[in-house]
């Protein structure tokens, strides 16, 4: 219970410190921002909906018993693990290593935003050292506090030489799982 409040005031805070912008080409812009250099100032920008997508979560002591007698890490399922654990999942991957590093080698380059209603679509081209540019589209929801919020992500054009720039893009256990996958076959 003190995880979960501790992380919900460090959310509150974050809304606190700016909260979501109200364009939905705003959001993209800052989501990129955010990415890796203030991971908690994504979370405002993302809808419980896109947590439960990403697939990456922390562990609990049972299955983190089980990895050390070498199983294999099952994904969450979406109501079998609470909001904190896709958030604290989302948070850690952007907390390692070279991550910051990796997010701000991205260049993005926006395109307008389709917007109907209280729907949203926004794609961006994402260029880095490595590998040819990929499209990365958000889907954006205004809530009923007015604010867009990314709903989903969708990447096109990801091959294996921008692999790793896609999931520094949209991290997710899938791309994690694969990336951990081609580098054992190497």
């Amino acid at each position: 219970m003190r995880r979960r409040a501790a992380i919900l005031a460090c959310v509150a805070l974050a809304l606190a410190c700016g909260g979501a912008p109200s364009e939905p080409g705003a959001v993209a812009d800052a989501y990129f921002r955010a990415l890796g250099r203030d991971p908690m100032r994504t979370l405002p920008l993302l809808a419980a909906a896109f947590h439960a997508s990403h697939g990456l979560h922390v562990v609990t002591a049972g299955e983190a018993a089980a990895l050390r007698s070498g199983a294999t890490a099952p994904e969450a399922a979406p109501g079998e693990a609470a909001l904190d654990r896709f958030q604290l999942g989302w948070l850690g991957v952007q907390a390692r290593p070279g991550y910051r590093e990796a997010a701000a080698a991205l260049r993005v380059e926006p395109t307008p935003a389709r917007v109907a209603g209280n729907r949203a679509e926004v794609a961006v081209r994402v260029r880095s050292a490595e590998g040819p540019p990929f499209e990365q589209r958000f889907t954006l929801a205004r809530g009923a506090d007015g604010a867009w919020r990314i709903e989903a992500i969708a990447q096109s054009g990801v091959v294996a030489a921008n692999e790793m720039a896609a999931f520094v893009a949209s991290p997710s256990e899938r791309a994690r799982r694969a990336l951990e996958q081609r580098l054992k076959r190497r």
